[in-house]
Order: structure tokens, then C-alpha cells, then sequence
């Protein structure tokens, strides 16, 4: 007989879990793409302001769902019971072989990049040491969820300690008005202002991703039906706060047209702040920022996988935990197979640009399930309902309609092969119906 999950995640867990996993790299490479496109600080400021508002409608649809299924595998739960089993496949299908596979590269390729500004070592040693971190951790969750659980909470404390003191010591030297500031405001706004506010929202979504990661390990978090919401809202909220001061500290300290030059904008600044040579400090905790987000998704990963296979007989072994560790071992070497692959064969822009847009679709989709289920499901007990219900769901299935658009426009090709392999899921899905069906 199969043992279940044990509970071992309380509130602060699971809100260090989604702090953890939002905070990876992003905040420390984006900003100098979005100063390619903005020229004005108060457009910088907003464009972080708009999309970390965009993305708390999206948590808040979050966790109204979470508190209606609080099962293992997130989203693929709030799908399947929304439109089907064949959109629950598609979706896990879609997080198999593309988004999630992907997200796990290239924070491992993250990790890896920046420990070589300390080390110095070649590109075969930095696939391999990427692979490693990825077997690693792997290891530490298939002992037990609380020992991934001890990673976690551990770097993302450090990382979130790391960031206090960059904005601590960018406030504390700041005694003058800094010319970088001027002008603060821009000029003017025309229809091309829009454009690149649009444009540099890309940039910003990505770096707010990873606030859904809580609903993934459900049935792990004591109280979910209470604590999932919260988590999923604090730790967006904590992080949003984080995001805005840090790249009012940027803005201070560079100035907005030399920003998109800068690799590495966070050890510009700390340098501009404290002088001599800190970017080893700075890359060490970009390096320490990835490997803690690399855990997260690591753990919460493997828990799409279980619930994929507990529906589906093509992905049966999936759904198997280890009968001692009450870890989903095969899930777990699976999804580090597959992301190693991909390390190995693939660079990080390739790997980035082909895992967004098919996942957006299934974002999209998500958030109108909160209009179906609630029509579908009227007496079900939700212990939290959305706030501004029905204009935040809508606001948040347009920004990923957008954020679809956008992406499109921009990489046709890689966007379009990223859809064409979700559609690969459609005779995947008939052959394990078949299974089932003979079964």
C-alpha cells in the first residue's frame, strides 16, 4: 500500500518557498534589460510596481484555488478539474519536457556562471558543475522533504539577508541627491512610451515567476486551506517590497543610460557604494540566489510529476513514493535527467526564450478556472475568495494574454516551437488512454 506525504511545511516554510523561488537570478540580470527600454527612473520604478500588482492578481486567484484543492500538484489539479483530463495532460506534459525542465537549467546554468567570476574554470566545467548542483539537490529531497526544506530556508534567508544589505548600504552612503536621478520624470508620453513599458514588463514578469510554487506541495503544508493563501500572498507581497527598493538603490547609483552596459548591475553598484572590489562578493551571492531557487524548483517539481501520474497510466511510475522517505524518488531523477539533458545540449538563452510562452497559455487558462469553478463547483468550501472578484481574475488573464502577444512578436520561432511541443501532447494523451483503457 502507498504511504502518503507527510505535513512537514508550516506558513513560514511555505512562504520562504515561494520568496526562495521567486528570487533567482532575475533581480540581478533584468534590470539592465528593462533600462534598455525605459528612460526615465519613475518608468523603471513603474514598470516594477505594475507587474509586481499584476502578479499579486494572479496570486490572489492563486490562493482562492489552492484553498478550494488543496492537493499536490498545484495548478495541474485547478486544469483537470476545470476543463478535463486532457488539459490536466497537456499541462503536465508541458511542465515535463518544457517549462519546469527548462526553469531547473537554466537556474543551474545561473549558479554555475556566476561561481566562474570567482573560479575562473572553462565551459565543459561549467556544464559540469551545473549538472552537479542539479544531482546534488536532487539527493538532498529525495531524503526527505525536510531536509529540502532546511536548503531552502536556509538560502533564502541568506539571499533575502543579502539583499537587505545591498539596499542597507546603498541608503546609508546616499547623502545627496544623485545626478543619476535627473530627470526623474520623462519628458513626455507617447504611444512609444507604452510600447517599451510593455516591452520592459516582459522582463519584470519573468523575474516576479515563481509565486505559484507553494500550491505544488499541498498536501505537505499543515493547514493548507489556510496556510496556502497566505503563503502564496506574503511572500509575493515581501518580495515585491524587495524588488522596488533594490532598483530604487540601482537607479541611485547608475545612471539609467549607462545601466544597459553593465553585466552584473548589483556588483556596480555595491562597488559605486563601497568602493574597491566587491563583484566576487556579489557574484558569490547571485551564485548562492540561483542554487536556493534551484532547490525550490527541485522539490516542487517532482510534485507535478506525482500528480501527472496518478491520473495517467504513461506516467505511472511517477506517482510512487519511496516507502521509508515518503519522497517521490522517480519523479525527482526524472525531472534531473531531463534538465540535465538540456544543460548539456542547449545553451541558457535558448533554453529561457522556448519555456515561456507555452507556459503563459496554461497561466491564462488557470485564472479564468476561477470563473469555471466557481460556476462548476457552487457549494464547494473555499476559505478564501478573491478579492475584487471578478476584476482581478480578469485583470490577470489579460496581462497573460499580453505577456503571450509580446513574447510572440518578439521570438517567433522559439515561441512557436515551444507551442508545438505542447501539441505533441495530444497523441502522448491518446496512447495513455489506450493504456488505460486496455488496463
Amino acid at each position: 500500500m502507498k504511504k502518503g506525504f507527510l505535513r512537514e511545511l508550516n506558513l513560514f516554510d511555505a512562504s520562504l518557498l515561494v520568496v526562495g523561488c521567486i528570487i533567482g537570478a532575475g533581480i540581478f540580470r533584468t534590470p539592465a534589460s528593462i533600462a534598455a527600454h525605459l528612460h526615465a527612473p519613475f518608468l523603471v520604478l513603474l514598470v516594477w510596481l505594475i507587474g509586481g500588482l499584476l502578479s499579486l492578481c494572479g496570486a490572489l486567484c492563486y490562493a482562492e484555488l489552492a484553498s478550494s484543492f488543496p492537493k499536490t500538484g498545484g495548478d495541474y489539479v485547478y486544469l483537470r478539474e476545470s476543463y478535463g483530463n486532457l488539459t490536466g495532460f497537456l499541462f503536465g506534459w508541458t511542465k515535463l519536457f518544457i517549462e519546469r525542465s527548462g526553469t531547473i537549467a537554466v537556474l543551474a546554468f545561473v549558479f554555475a556562471e556566476y561561481l566562474r567570476h570567482i573560479f575562473h574554470y572553462g565551459e565543459e566545467t561549467l556544464k559540469g558543475i551545473a549538472c552537479l548542483s542539479i544531482l546534488v539537490l536532487t539527493v538532498t529531497n529525495i531524503v526527505g522533504v525536510q531536509w529540502g526544506k532546511y536548503v531552502q530556508n536556509f538560502f533564502t534567508l541568506l539571499k533575502v539577508a543579502a539583499m537587505i544589505g545591498i539596499i542597507s548600504f546603498g541608503i546609508s552612503r546616499a547623502h545627496t541627491t544623485a545626478s543619476s536621478l535627473h530627470p526623474f520624470f520623462p519628458e513626455g508620453v507617447s504611444f512609444e512610451t507604452v510600447q517599451s513599458l510593455g516591452v520592459a514588463l516582459i522582463f519584470v514578469l519573468w523575474t516576479y515567476g515563481g509565486w505559484t510554487e507553494a500550491a505544488y506541495v499541498a498536501e505537505e503544508v499543515k493547514h493548507p486551506e489556510r496556510n496556502l493563501p497566505r503563503a502564496i500572498v506574503y511572500g509575493l507581497l515581501a518580495t515585491m517590497v524587495l524588488y522596488l527598493l533594490i532598483n530604487a538603490v540601482y537607479l541611485y547609483y547608475i545612471p539609467l543610460g549607462m545601466m544597459p552596459k553593465e553585466k552584473l548591475v548589483a556588483a556596480t553598484m555595491v562597488e559605486r557604494a563601497m568602493g574597491g572590489s566587491w563583484g566576487s562578493l556579489v557574484s558569490l551571492m547571485v551564485a548562492l540566489s540561483a542554487f536556493g531557487a534551484l532547490n525550490g524548483y527541485i522539490l516542487t517539481g517532482a510534485r507535478i510529476l506525482y500528480a501527472l501520474g496518478e491520473d495517467h497510466p504513461l506516467f505511472e511510475k511517477f506517482s510512487q513514493l519511496h516507502p521509508d522517505l515518503h519522497t517521490p524518488v522517480i519523479a525527482l531523477w526524472f525531472n534531473a535527467a531531463i534538465a540535465s539533458a538540456l544543460v548539456l545540449t542547449k545553451g541558457f538563452e535558448e533554453i529561457l526564450t522556448y519555456t515561456t510562452v507555452a507556459i503563459a497559455v496554461f497561466f491564462g487558462m488557470t485564472g479564468f478556472s476561477v470563473f469555471v469553478l466557481r460556476r462548476k463547483f457552487p457549494d464547494l468550501k473555499r476559505t478564501y475568495k478573491v478579492w475584487g472578484y471578478p476584476v482581478i481574475p480578469f485583470l490577470f488573464i489579460v496581462t497573460t494574454l499580453f505577456f503571450i502577444l509580446n513574447a510572440c512578436l518578439r521570438d517567433p520561432k522559439e515561441s512557436f516551437l515551444g507551442l508545438g511541443l505542447v501539441a505533441l501532447g495530444f497523441p502522448l494523451y491518446w496512447f495513455s488512454s489506450r493504456l488505460k483503457t486496455r488496463a
